[in-house]
C-alpha cells in the first residue's frame, strides 16, 4: 500500500468563488472608506459645507481614472490654469518663486473674504509679490470658482490633473 497525496484537492465551486470575491470586496470597501473620509474631512474643515462637488473614481474608455466636478469647480480649474499656474505651477503645488496654494488654502485663517482681499489687492510674501487681479475681468469675475477649485485641491477631494465637468450641471 502506497501513501500518496492526491494531485488535486476537490474544492466546491462555491468556496472557490468566495476566495475570488473576498479580495475584490475588501478593495471596494477600502476605496469607499477613503472617499468617505476625504469628504468628511473636507466638510469638517469648511464648517460642514463645501463650495465644490467632486466625484472621483470614474474610469474612461481607455481605463484612466478621473474625477467629475461641478460647473463652478471646473470653471475655477480653467481660470487657474489660464492665469495662476504661470507662477503657482500646475495643480497649485507651488514653484520656486510662488507658494503652494494647496498649502495656503489649508491655513485656518484662509476665509473666502481673505481670499477675495488677496486676489483684489495682491499679496507680498517672502519670495515675491502677487499682483492685484481686480482690474482683470477674466479673473475678478471668477473668484468664487477659483476658491471652489483651490479648496477642493486643499481638502484632498480633487487630485492633481484635469477634472471633467459633471454632465447636466448648471
Amino acid at each position: 500500500m502506497s501513501l500518496r497525496t492526491p494531485d488535486r484537492v476537490f474544492v466546491p465551486r462555491s468556496i472557490r468563488y468566495i476566495f475570488l470575491v473576498l479580495p475584490l470586496l475588501a478593495i471596494a470597501c477600502a476605496a469607499e472608506d477613503t472617499q468617505k473620509s476625504q469628504s468628511a474631512s473636507a466638510e469638517s474643515a469648511t464648517g460642514g459645507s463645501t463650495p465644490y462637488s467632486v466625484e472621483c473614481g470614474q474610469v474612461d474608455d481607455a481605463g484612466e481614472s478621473f474625477c467629475y466636478v461641478d460647473k463652478a469647480t471646473y470653471i475655477g480649474w480653467r481660470t487657474y490654469h489660464g492665469f495662476c499656474h504661470v507662477c503657482h505651477a500646475q495643480d497649485a503645488v507651488g514653484s520656486t518663486f510662488a507658494p503652494s496654494l494647496v498649502e495656503r488654502m489649508q491655513e485656518s485663517d484662509m476665509t473666502p473674504e481673505l481670499f477675495v482681499d488677496r486676489m483684489d489687492n495682491g499679496f507680498t510674501g517672502q519670495v515675491g509679490v502677487m499682483p492685484p487681479w481686480k482690474e482683470n475681468p477674466n479673473v475678478s469675475k471668477r473668484y468664487v470658482e477659483l476658491y471652489a477649485y483651490l479648496m477642493a485641491r486643499a481638502d484632498g477631494a480633487l487630485p492633481p490633473g484635469r477634472p471633467k465637468r459633471k454632465p447636466n450641471t448648471e
